[in-house]
């Protein structure tokens, strides 16, 4: 797997990918909400954050944007979970990074738990104003070595 840049030309492919994937996650959003936000994740959100892709086999297995240290969006295309890649890009970022926080729908307990066991903590819960669904901010900071 290689991992690399987020390029003009992906644009089109990454927002399918976000799209497809995000009906499957968050089965419990209605999928117009996601269609309605299509255009402004090809025009907005990517153009705007530091996003990064996952390809295998020549193909775009997942990304992941931040916003400065905010995980704006981390996901991996349905055919290729389970196989490591949001470890990956995950780690990836985390060596850039001495912080991350992220938002992620109390609901979606499969993303919940991924990120619990790659040690990242909830802060704190509120309503996503949009949605009216509960999520928790998760937040997880590098370890820094003690000297012994």
């Amino acid at each position: 797997m290689e991992i690399r840049i987020l390029e003009t030309q992906d644009i089109e492919m990454v927002v399918e990918l976000w799209y497809e994937t995000s009906l499957v996650a968050h089965d419990f959003i209605p999928a117009s909400y996601w269609a309605k936000h299509k255009k402004a994740m090809a025009s907005v959100y990517l153009p705007n954050s530091e996003t990064y892709l996952a390809i295998e086999n020549e193909k775009i297995a997942g990304f992941i944007s931040m916003a400065t240290n905010y995980l704006a969006a981390i996901f991996v295309d349905n055919k290729f979970q389970g196989k490591g890649i949001g470890k990956k890009l995950l780690n990836f970022i985390k060596e850039k990074r001495a912080t991350i926080q992220l938002k992620v729908y109390k609901q979606n307990t499969t993303s919940v738990g991924f990120y619990k066991s790659q040690n990242f903590k909830i802060i704190s819960e509120s309503i996503e104003e949009e949605t009216g669904k509960r999520e928790f901010m998760m937040e997880w900071k590098k370890e820094i070595p003690t000297k012994a």
